[in-house]
């Protein structure tokens, strides 16, 4: 599925001068950058819950259900899930960008 964008000659003489080919390698290379920042964010998030308690999630995740409830660690489970999540989402778009490029 294509879709046309109208571009007017000015924004498009700027867009070259930027050394893009046009406006539809400017989107591209603008979704990429985001798509890699937010893996970036999210791998950083992740990684700091694996540091502050020392394991994986999964192990985390099995001895916080097994253990007495501790909201703080509740918390942080939630917080850990979502970076987790969000990690493994955005990576698989990453991995579909490569591939639509």
């Amino acid at each position: 599925m294509r879709t046309e964008i109208v571009v007017n000659e000015k924004l498009n003489s700027i867009v070259r001068e930027l050394d893009f080919r046009g406006v539809e390698e400017l989107i591209k290379d603008t979704v990429m950058t985001e798509i890699v920042c937010r893996v970036s964010n999210f791998s950083e998030e992740v990684e700091h819950y694996e540091s502050k308690y020392g394991k994986e999630f999964e192990a985390f995740s099995r001895e916080y259900e097994d253990g007495e409830e501790d909201f703080t660690k509740y918390d942080d489970l939630m917080a850990w899930k979502f970076a987790q999540e969000g990690k493994v989402y955005w990576g698989k778009k990453l991995d579909e960008m490569k591939n639509a490029l």
